[in-house]
């Protein structure tokens, strides 16, 4: 459980947490029992469509609130924009912008007004949604070597620029 808590820790490093130990609580019950952790979550359809991914979910649900989630990348701005309370360029509507570009214009942005931060691709949202979420750039390679070894989906933008 310790490696699970540094990894909440360091994805939320940014972050006042006020429930931290339920958070905790409810990560250990999924790593236990994680057909428990489903049932009580409403996810009892990952337990037949992929119940190795039963942590990746529960780690995401507990931490949803903190993660950049949608389907449009003017919704993903949007969002973006929400977590620097607004102090962020605008989306360049006049770009045109498919994903793939938006990713490489948004991580200069962020690269070039918040240094310390990088977007990196967190979690499967087992549909069409985009996951991301903003942490701090020294975490970046120990937030990796923690999503490998607990199976986690976790791409910095360069890795999903080359995909």
């Amino acid at each position: 459980m310790e490696k699970i808590k540094e990894l909440i820790k360091l994805l939320l490093a940014d972050f006042e947490l006020e429930n931290e130990e339920e958070i905790i609580e409810n990560l250990k019950l999924a790593k236990e029992n994680p057909e428990e952790y489903l049932k009580e979550n409403d996810a009892e359809w990952l337990q037949e469509f992929a119940p190795e991914d039963a942590l990746q979910f529960a780690i995401t649900n507990e931490i949803f609130d903190f993660i950049i989630i949608g389907d449009k990348i003017d919704e993903i701005h949007e969002l973006i924009v929400d977590e620097f309370e607004g102090d962020f360029p605008e989306y360049p509507y006049e770009l045109k912008l498919n994903t793939t570009d938006y990713l490489q214009w948004v991580s200069k942005q962020i690269d070039e007004n918040y240094p310390e931060l990088e977007l990196i691709e967190f979690g499967d949202s087992f549909g069409d949604s985009i996951q991301l979420m903003l942490v701090l750039k020294e975490d970046v390679a120990r937030i990796k070597e923690l999503c490998a070894e607990f199976i986690i989906r976790c791409n910095t933008t360069d890795e999903i620029l080359k995909m």
